[in-house]
């Protein structure tokens, strides 16, 4: 009991710091907007989250090695459920960083934060109903949502309307993580699933257009934050933080990087958010902390003796 304890206040802490790292993250990727692709910018820094989680593994390997710790080696779940959330999580930040431009800092964060309350609604897809406090959840979300993007004649801009969708696949990427950290290395499973990014961004800058040097040396500073920070140590200590953490509690500590978000755009960009936004931003918040209360602790796991689902995803794999 003790044990567990201690590796839950270990997980919660590890996601509060990615809740950090993430919130103020938004500030950099708005200042590489106009500078940079969108497609470049993110196959440019997955491909150093590549380097950086190479390099936390082998620095890993050689710790274990020495502590006479047992680690988990590349097998089958770790390539197909990198694969899966890497292709989920390549869409997802790209449509994030082709909306932001259209919106501000603050907003984005709030609205991306929405991936919470979108978790318990993918219990439809399993044939799970959602239950009273999460449909109150959902219904101030919205509410709130509208209320933030609200121009002065409440209509939803189309950066406002992207960010939203890149939520739900954050929550879908939340899923395919819970899904298969428990039997794989959590390291190499973040490996697989950043060098799947990097790949798809390829034939991307093909369609979209390959980074110049001025473009590259322009953003370096958002690129190295993102690359390093961002994606090669947010999204690890992520993994790992779940692997240690229920899922309510990790994503209730992860939806504070929209609080930090929207201080940092506020401070640091000089934002401006009437009250009205703000009010709908305190909406959001209530209702993805509601949201926490209804998702059940072995949704996320996504038990095979409850939801098919899993047997289709893995069925045809494993």
């Amino acid at each position: 009991m003790l044990e567990n304890r201690k590796n839950s206040i270990f997980g919660s802490g590890i996601l509060f710091i990615c809740a950090l790292i993430w919130g103020f993250a938004f500030v950099p990727q708005s200042q590489a907007t106009g500078t940079i692709g969108f497609v470049a910018f993110n196959a440019l820094r997955f491909a150093q989250a590549v380097g950086v989680i190479a390099i936390i593994i082998i620095a890993w390997h050689f710790i274990a090695k020495k502590l006479g710790r047992e680690v988990v080696g590349w097998n089958k779940s770790t390539f197909i459920g990198g694969a899966l959330a890497g292709v989920v999580l390549f869409i997802a930040t790209n449509l994030q960083q082709y909306g932001l431009p259209m919106t501000t800092v603050g907003k984005a964060s709030f609205i991306t934060a929405m991936y919470i309350v979108f978790v318990p609604l993918l219990g439809l897809l399993m044939g799970k109903k959602p239950t009273l406090m999460c449909c109150y959840a959902i219904l101030l979300a919205i509410v709130g949502f509208f209320l933030m993007c609200n121009d002065g004649n409440m209509s939803v801009g189309l950066g406002d309307a992207l960010i939203l969708i890149c939520a739900l696949l954050l929550a879908i990427h939340i899923c395919f993580i819970d899904l298969y950290c428990g039997e794989t290395d959590p390291l190499k499973l973040t490996f697989v699933q950043f060098f799947v990014c990097a790949a798809l961004g390829v034939p991307a800058m093909a369609i979209f257009g390959f980074p110049t040097p001025n473009e590259i040396h322009d953003t370096l500073f958002p690129l190295l934050y993102l690359g390093i920070a961002s994606a090669g140590i947010g999204f690890t200590l992520q993994t790992i933080g779940q692997k240690y953490t229920d899922p309510s509690i990790a994503t209730l500590i992860m939806s504070l990087e929209s609080i930090v978000g929207i201080l940092a755009g506020t401070i640091i960009l000089k934002e401006n958010h009437t009250m009205v936004q703000l009010t709908g931003c305190l909406l959001v918040f209530i209702a993805v902390f509601l949201a926490q209360f209804n998702i059940p602790k072995k949704m996320l796991a996504f038990e095979k003796s409850n939801y098919a689902l899993t047997e289709k995803l893995k069925g045809g794999w494993m």
